[in-house]
């Protein structure tokens, strides 16, 4: 069974490179709360790091979280290098890690909401939500049923399954469709700005492909505003 605080010591399964849109969404953040010297946001499963530098470097206090603390000994010392403020809490994504609500001017989380039960990964959208000052804005990734492993392992509940091959063996991947990914984001607490769904078909692939698979996999892409 795969343990992420494991994996974390394998250099090959960090990844290092930062996803483009993290630089997007500090942009809006700047856009959105100009007259904030230093904005505070929240890397939700912050991993190795790869998306907290940038965040810092862009002028943000860091909040980073992560069940595994392997991930926050790579990340506090990637933003100790890097002289940037931060705060960090070992903790899984459904356990609220702040003492303090709606301060926070924003929260990103890529490729990381997924791995839970349905229930678990309600729980972290609430704790995202409370964390949030009003008008303040969520980016993240989640998984969608058309992805190519949907379906594949044990299903432990609907729409949920459990790799049985891999690195993520034993990790629960929880799938959502159109229907289910706007009852994540409620519209009496949420804006949506932006729901993507974008769909990566792959016309011909090897065998266990996503072990040194390049590319992207089909995602839904969320950015919302706290109501």
């Amino acid at each position: 069974m795969a343990d992420w605080n494991t994996l974390f010591y394998d250099q090959k399964n960090i990844e290092l490179a930062p996803e483009p849109e993290v630089v997007k969404f500090i942009e809006l953040l700047a856009t959105e709360f100009p007259n904030v010297r230093k904005r505070r946001v929240w890397d939700l499963g912050c991993g190795g790091g790869r998306h907290s530098v940038v965040i810092g470097k862009m002028g943000c206090k860091v909040f980073i979280s992560d069940n595994s603390s392997k991930a926050i000994e790579l990340t506090t010392k990637k933003l100790e290098e890097n002289n940037i403020d931060y705060l960090e809490a070992l903790t899984s994504m459904e356990n609220y890690p702040w003492s303090k609500k709606e301060f926070l001017h924003g929260v990103f989380s890529w490729a990381v909401l997924q791995h839970n039960t349905l229930d678990k990964i309600t729980e972290a959208i609430d704790c995202i939500h409370d964390s949030l000052l009003a008008g303040g804005y969520f980016l993240g990734t989640i998984k969608s049923t058309k992805a190519d492993l949907y379906g594949k392992g044990e299903e432990i509940e609907k729409d949920t399954f459990v790799l049985e091959v891999g690195i993520e063996e034993g990790v629960p991947h929880h799938y959502f469709d159109e229907d289910g990914i706007k009852q994540l984001f409620p519209s009496d607490k949420w804006e949506i700005i932006i729901l993507a769904e974008q769909v990566v078909n792959y016309i011909e692939k090897a065998e266990e492909f996503w072990s040194f698979n390049p590319f992207r996999y089909t995602t839904w892409c969320v950015l919302a505003k706290k109501r």
